[in-house]
């Protein structure tokens, strides 16, 4: 925890799993010096996230990341980029309500969550119809979500919720790598991962309807 903390005006740090006052006020405080941002659920140790803010250098790019020493590397190696338009919250990514204003978010970005593939515990995935639900009224118009996945069900199912949420699917991939969208397309820790196990990576962009 103390480690976090000695990354001000990068990683906003938290006691609890909630969000506190001081952590909106610290977040309204960056939003304001940005025309918009991009929010990553999960951010880990920051691969993509820190890849995302250098190619958009005039967007916020928030990483919602709840474990200490990932949030810390990320924070360490922004400062070593010098990359002064990335954030990163250790707040659970299922309060977004409580962080953000409605339309505000230009993208959000789900990379490789936890599948949950056992039945009793679907109900702790992260996509699910209420969460979705939640990004859709937080995206600005024309805002997208860009979701990846090695897990080939998790990837379907949430398919099948996007389409009869109202979203617009506009991407859509079960083998990232052998398709069209490979070339623009920033890796993550886990995606380097899968790749050397020669596992299909799935993708979709969707877009708020």
């Amino acid at each position: 925890m103390q480690m976090v903390k000695t990354k001000p005006g990068i990683i906003v740090a938290e006691q609890e799993r909630e969000t506190s006052a001081q952590s909106r006020h610290e977040l309204r405080t960056r939003l304001a010096q940005f025309k918009c941002c991009f929010v990553e659920l999960g951010s880990g140790s920051g691969l993509h996230l820190l890849e995302l803010a250098a190619q958009n250098p005039d967007t916020l790019c928030i990483g919602l990341e709840i474990r200490f020493k990932r949030a810390f590397r990320t924070g360490e190696k922004a400062e070593r980029d010098g990359l002064t338009n990335v954030l990163v919250m250790r707040t659970n990514a299922r309060l977004l309500k409580d962080l953000f204003e409605v339309g505000e978010v230009a993208g959000f970005f789900v990379n490789y969550p936890d599948p949950w593939d056992k039945r009793r515990w679907l109900k702790n995935r992260l996509l699910n119809t209420e969460l979705l639900a939640t990004m859709k009224e937080l995206l600005m118009p024309g805002g997208t979500l860009r979701y990846k996945t090695d897990h080939q069900e998790y990837f379907a199912s949430t398919s099948t919720l996007l389409q009869d949420g109202g979203w617009r699917i506009e991407k859509q991939t079960t083998d990232l790598l052998a398709s069209e969208w490979t070339t623009n397309n920033i890796p993550t820790e886990f995606e380097y991962l899968f790749k050397s196990q020669n596992k299909p990576l799935c993708m979709l962009e969707a877009r708020r309807g």
